[in-house]
């Protein structure tokens, strides 16, 4: 069973708090401020652990996949047969990357966290 931890983004302060609670007494009010994101219960290939929001790379070439973990519902085909015929597409609630082709269970230990959508908003128009 993996471990419920909360990072939450300051928006005003500009830094990460980490809570065990996704909304501490001393952060309500202003919802504009506060943005709190979830472990994924995955780590990345050095240890790091992953959280919603955070961008993760297959490695650091320019040509790397940069992609931000996401929290949902999205879905993913499945292939069958020899030709790779299409059957009914799975429906999903939980942290995901929007490419077709990873899904993010099969990202544990293979993945870099790059940085996150947070401070590094340019990062992902490289």
């Amino acid at each position: 069973m993996r471990k419920f931890k909360f990072r939450i983004w300051d928006n005003e302060d500009k830094c990460f708090y980490m809570n065990s609670n996704p909304y501490p007494e001393n952060m309500t009010g202003d919802r504009e401020r506060f943005i709190t994101t979830e472990f994924t219960g995955l780590q990345d290939k050095r240890g790091k652990d992953i959280y919603e929001g955070d961008i993760i790379g297959i490695n650091r070439e320019e040509s790397s996949l940069k992609l931000p973990v996401k929290f949902g519902r999205y879905s993913f085909d499945k292939l069958i047969g020899e030709c790779g015929e299409i059957s009914e597409a799975t429906e999903l609630y939980g942290f995901y990357v929007e490419n077709e082709y990873l899904y993010i269970q099969m990202l544990n230990r293979n993945v870099e966290v790059l940085g996150n959508i947070f401070q590094d908003k340019n990062f992902l128009k490289q």
